[in-house]
């Protein structure tokens, strides 16, 4: 080692610590051919990070080896799992298992230390079981502070509240949760990467107990982290739950674009960690009616219980209810002890099992739902459990049970300000009412229907209308799915109707070709269409302005 070597090891880890990726490019690289393991593991990162992924992990394997040889076994374990990791989530499984055997042989002789405790939280988040996750992570909290390693202590932390909330132990997970955000800004984190895991992690637990305020303000606060860091992965991750917040806040349009641009940060990174923002907007897809679009983004899915979700859901709104309820049924059964995941899955299973005219299936599917609504105190389940006991109570000839049902998850749903399930509460409803309270219930549906075409949700819309129709109430003629657009989409809308391309638009309007894009999936989600040459028919029938005057 030079006289010079810990000058440009120290400017190096700083660099990285500052999310200066050249710099510490520029430091390390000079030490990187002489296999000092901290230099190839800070050449590595800062690679890695500065878009050279395949170098960079590459750069690692390497150091892994350079930290073995010279006795750090404990480093080189570390350096091991997150090879691991990446092969994982790049779909290379039997790599990322090898490389996991071999942090676990590195330790073999010295297995106490704290490169055990990231064996163990890697273990954690492959469990095949919440309560083996929390286990597991409880393991490398330990060795975390055994050992004095804050990086390892903040990210166990956030996998096990994780967990906790995943449980429906929302308090405690919660808590798990704050400290290991309080540790990170204390300073306790070195690695960005740790840093970045441990926000996504906060902000997945933030959104499926239904803490829709907290969950935004932490994507807002991650988005710009790691947008200001060039931090590709971790903002595709973090772009796709932000979109989860702002579609069941009703901003759906927002939403389409979060997912658009997520996309393009996976396919620029790692493709394979694409699957949940791919499902979420293939669920958009088909609220707004447009069904082919999400048959094509869901083709080649995963068995991953998102995937699984909206293809149910998209299998329902073709009529296959049948198809529908075994998709959930296959969802449900990768599911082990994840109530927030399991309740979110029965309650479609709910709708699909009496829409197949298994009613004793949906009595079953409800009855846990209202147990894990119990045990887990969070008003999303809650609000889940009510709609789909009074559609259950309504296909039982209960009506008065399902108009108190279904009130009751009109309050919880519209506490937690979610429009679309407030919608499909009162639709609910309004079915209960129709026998015997026929004007109110057109009052309802005429109001969900209208709720419903202000967030562009043309299959709810559909319904809506089928049952007003019924009632014998008029539904307006004109497009589906209505909404204002802006007047730079009044622009983009008459570019379209003449036959531009995305290309040629960004050329026309001075915008980038990508931002073109986005207007237009926009424009096409407030219209209720589903291509451009539907939106150029609105445009040839309508103008292109606002959309005509609700009904």
């Amino acid at each position: 080692m030079s006289a010079g070597t810990p000058q440009l090891l120290a400017e190096g880890w700083r660099a990285l610590e500052a999310a200066e990726w050249e710099r510490a490019v520029a430091a390390f690289e000079p030490l990187a051919g002489d296999d000092v393991p901290e230099a190839l593991d800070g050449y590595a990162l800062a690679r890695w990070f500065a878009g050279d992924i395949d170098d960079g992990i590459a750069l690692r394997e390497r150091a892994f080896s350079a930290y073995a040889r010279s006795g750090d076994r404990s480093r080189a374990a570390r350096v091991a799992v997150w090879v691991s990791r990446q092969y994982l989530i790049s779909g290379r499984a039997s790599a990322s298992n090898g490389w996991l055997a071999r942090a676990e042989r590195v330790l073999a002789e010295s297995p106490a230390c704290a490169g055990s405790g990231w064996v163990a939280v890697e273990h954690a988040r492959r469990a095949s079981s919440v309560a083996d996750c929390a286990e597991l992570a409880r393991t490398a909290l330990e060795r975390s502070r055994e050992f004095d390693d804050g990086d390892l202590e903040v990210f166990a932390l956030s996998v096990l509240g994780r967990a906790e909330v995943a449980a429906g132990r929302v308090e405690d997970g919660i808590r798990h949760l704050d400290e290991a955000m309080a540790g990170a800004t204390a300073g306790r984190v070195r690695n960005i990467h740790t840093l970045g895991d441990a926000y996504c992690n906060l902000i997945i637990a933030c959104t499926a107990a239904g803490d829709w305020e907290r969950a935004a303000e932490w994507c807002r606060y991650v988005d710009e982290f790691a947008e200001q860091r060039g931090i590709t992965v971790l903002f595709g991750a973090c772009r796709t739950i932000h979109a989860d917040v702002l579609a069941a806040s009703g901003r759906w349009a927002d939403a389409e674009v979060a997912l658009e641009d997520a996309l393009d940060a996976h396919r620029r990174g790692y493709p394979a960690m694409a699957a949940p923002t791919v499902s979420a907007l293939a669920l958009l897809r088909v609220r707004q009616g447009r069904l082919a679009e999400a048959e094509q983004l869901l083709a080649g899915r995963e068995e991953q219980p998102t995937s699984l979700l909206a293809l149910a859901e998209l299998r329902l709104a073709e009529g296959e209810p049948k198809l529908a309820a075994a998709l959930l049924e296959r969802g449900l059964a990768r599911v082990s002890g994840d109530v927030m995941t399991e309740a979110r899955l029965l309650a479609p299973y709910v709708d699909a099992s009496i829409a197949a005219g298994d009613v004793p299936a949906a009595r079953g599917a409800a009855e846990r739902l209202a147990v894990l609504a119990e045990q887990s105190g969070r008003r999303l389940v809650s609000a889940r459990s009510a709609l789909a006991a009074s559609r259950l109570a309504l296909a039982e000839s209960r009506p008065d049970d399902a108009r108190e049902r279904a009130l009751a998850a009109l309050e919880q749903f519209g506490y937690l300000e979610m429009p679309y399930e407030v919608a499909d509460a009162r639709l609910a409803f309004a079915r209960a009412a129709a026998g015997e309270l026929p004007e109110l219930a057109r009052d309802e549906a005429r109001v969900a229907f209208d709720a419903y075409r202000d967030l562009g949700a043309a299959r709810g819309m559909d319904e809506a209308a089928a049952l007003l129709r019924r009632l014998g109430a008029a539904v307006g003629a004109g497009p589906r799915g209505y909404g204002e657009l802006t007047e730079r989409e009044q622009e983009v809308l008459a570019l379209v109707a003449s036959g531009m391309t995305n290309a040629r638009i960004a050329e026309v309007l001075f915008i980038s070709e990508k931002t073109a894009g986005h207007h237009v999936s926009r424009i096409l989600s407030k219209l209720g269409v589903r291509n451009r040459a539907e939106a150029a028919a609105h445009a040839s029938r309508y103008g292109t302005g606002a959309a005509p005057a609700k009904r």
